[in-house]
């Protein structure tokens, strides 16, 4: 999405900033705000706390995940606030962080005070609150810099107040944080789905790799009671015996500070032991002489499998050459599979399955333990393949890692990207590197939206209700192009590529509520979870459609109607696979690429769901690549984009 930019610029005089727009105003933050100081009450004085007004600090701030604040961790009385310098300000004012780490900060939604880390900015006329938290946003950096102090980092009120930022005039202000609303919202849900998918892909990964230690890779063997109600059944072959028949451990010395050194034999700490290879992060270092008197038989070495019995419980990793010769610290346990039992590599990922930690879980149940160590260790069991079998469980574990953990980077990858789209869309908003006016006439977000997609659901239900291959799936794909071909972009959709093309439930969710409440429209399933949905239409027909024209415009509504219309002789497959072309060519398009219909198709196959390539052909998506053209569904970049749904290309 491109944007124009304005017609004239001047220079800002202040460097960070370059040009602004002609008619905007640069000017420090005394003009733009009033500044409130905070200050704390007395904390021996029970009276002066866990009262109602919300008290913030700067770990209130750093912890948020909205541009809104109207919760704390702790909250003062009346009495408290009278009894110190905090002042209680209105809601829709700034707090940011004035102390280390400098620069964090939200908009009040209820009136609130601040301790002395923080520093209130309350809007005068002609100033959006909103427009200040994503100006301010952009300028932590360069209010670092002008932090003082020897203990910590602050900057004074005085240097606050002289911090200078471009202010537009206040309708302008309102369109751009209108904008940036709508725009951040959007970033933030694909951060938050990809966040999720990772997630998720954890959590799969978890679950094949636990059975494949406790099951097998073989579906058809025959299986036996292991005698162990949490395990269950195991391969009939397998041997169920102690953790310590297969499995050597031990660990690390309690070293004293008073041995620590300013070099020697590195003691690998915790920290070092939270990869998938041993390192010497925040290591400490001993006495050569000393460790070899009395700790060398705890020397890694080159092979050996580390977990943590503390901070990072059940982790495991190997140690390489950066820590061979290294002394494990207490809390390190060193594994070494018993020869003619185990290997190394079936031990790792046992160790990395649920069998392990359900048995960690086990064992701390009706105790507080934090730590685990030798004593439980030997307490716990396995279940043994022969080592063929294992070597084929672990290069299959193996596989799956690899997998995941590359899947995992790419979507890490994406949340960094979308990261820094984000910081430079506001950062061009509010310094008016681009011109975002007319792009912020949309409805009023949240609440409008709500509306908005209640009105297009109906519409669409109510339209296509009767058709026998109507049903929620076909519901979907509509919406789907209804945002990207309609252009409705008001219904905010944050798309994933799910195996029936593209879908954001809770779009879905918030359409047929609205339908509901609209037009008494219901959902049915007949035949039960799993089954086919129809919707069951009210007794209000059409009574929505002239607010869904007034709103649309002329040459929206009849791009809807047509669109409905189109998709009213498709069967649902067919919904399925033009819905999903159109997300992988508009994709492309969106990312500066010209597809051919092969790539187009490539895309649809391959790099959408892996249940694509069981549905459909190659030979039969051209059907409806030319469908699309015939009927003028034809993408131009515009559209939303789709989200990569990363376990679903396993």
């Amino acid at each position: 999405m491109s944007f124009p930019s304005y017609s004239s610029y001047q220079d800002s005089g202040v460097e960070w900033l370059g040009e602004v727009p002609s008619h905007w105003t640069v000017t420090g933050l005394k003009r733009a705000f009033s500044i409130a100081g905070g200050s704390t009450p007395k904390s021996d004085i029970e009276d002066y706390w866990g009262g109602d007004i919300p008290w913030i600090t700067p770990g209130d701030l750093s912890k948020l995940s909205t541009k809104f604040i109207s919760d704390t961790a702790r909250k003062i009385t009346a009495s408290g606030l009278a009894s110190c310098a905090a002042s209680l300000s209105p809601a829709g004012s700034i707090v940011i962080s004035t102390r280390a780490p400098i620069g964090s900060l939200a908009v009040t939604e209820i009136g609130a005070s601040t301790n002395q880390g923080c520093k209130t900015l309350v809007v005068k006329d002609g100033v959006s609150a909103t427009f200040g938290y994503y100006a301010l946003s952009i300028a932590t950096e360069q209010l670092n810099v002008r932090g003082k102090g020897s203990t910590f980092l602050e900057i004074s009120a005085d240097d606050l107040g002289a911090f200078a930022l471009p202010f537009p005039p206040q309708s302008e202000q309102i369109a751009i944080a209108a904008f940036l609303d709508r725009e951040t919202a959007k970033i933030d849900a694909l951060i938050e789905e990809q966040r999720r998918l990772i997630a998720l892909l954890k959590e799969k990964r978890q679950a094949v790799i636990s059975h494949a230690v406790t099951k097998g890779l073989d579906p058809h063997a025959p299986l036996k009671d292991s005698g162990i109600e949490w395990l269950g059944k195991v391969p009939a072959h397998w041997t169920v015996t102690k953790f310590s028949r297969a499995i050597a451990f031990q660990e690390g010395p309690g070293i004293m500070a008073a041995d620590f050194r300013e070099e020697g034999i590195p003691l690998m700490r915790v920290a070092g032991a939270s990869g998938r290879w041993a390192s010497l992060d925040g290591c400490n270092y001993l006495d050569p002489e000393k460790v070899a008197t009395r700790w060398k038989h705890f020397r890694l070495e080159l092979g050996d499998l580390i977990i943590s019995g503390s901070a990072s419980m059940g982790t495991v990793c190997e140690v390489g050459a950066e820590a061979v010769g290294a002394v494990p610290y207490t809390g390190l346990i060193r594994l070494t599979p018993v020869d003619g039992a185990t290997t190394r590599d079936f031990v790792r990922a046992v160790v990395g399955s649920s069998m392990f930690f359900t048995q960690i879980d086990l064992l701390k149940a009706g105790a507080t333990i934090q730590h685990f160590g030798p004593t439980h260790l030997r307490q716990m069991i396995i279940a043994l393949p022969p080592l063929a079998e294992q070597a084929a469980i672990s290069s299959h574990v193996d596989k799956l890692n690899s997998r995941c953990s590359d899947l995992m980077q790419e979507a890490e990858q994406t949340i960094a990207l979308l990261n820094e789209r984000r910081a430079a869309l506001i950062s061009a908003a509010v310094t008016g590197k681009i011109d975002v006016r007319a792009s912020a006439k949309v409805l009023p977000f949240p609440i409008e939206r709500a509306r908005a997609r209640g009105l297009v659901g109906t519409e669409i239900i109510e339209r296509s209700a009767g058709q026998p291959t109507f049903g929620r799936v076909k519901f979907q794909k509509v919406v789907f192009l209804a945002e990207g071909h309609v252009g409705i972009s008001e219904l905010e959709g944050s798309y994933l590529r799910e195996a029936a093309g593209p879908l954001d439930r809770a779009l879905i969710d918030d359409m047929e509520s609205g339908a509901h409440r609209l037009a008494g429209i219901e959902r049915d399933q007949p035949g039960g979870s799993g089954t086919t949905n129809t919707y069951r239409l009210g007794p209000e027909r059409r009574a929505h459609r002239q607010e869904l024209a007034d709103w649309l415009g002329p040459d929206r509504t009849a791009k809807l109607d047509k669109l409905i219309t189109d998709f009213a002789d498709l069967s649902t497959r067919g919904a399925e696979a033009v819905a999903t072309l159109y997300g992988v060519w508009n994709d492309a398009l969106a990312e500066g690429a010209s597809p051919s219909d092969d790539e187009i198709i490539n895309g649809f196959l391959n790099d959408w769901h892996n249940e694509k390539r069981k549905k459909f052909r190659a030979s039969d998506l051209p059907e409806w690549l030319g469908w699309m053209r015939r009927h003028g569904i034809v993408p131009n970049g515009s559209g939303p984009k789709s989200a990569r749904q990363i376990g679903a290309l396993l």
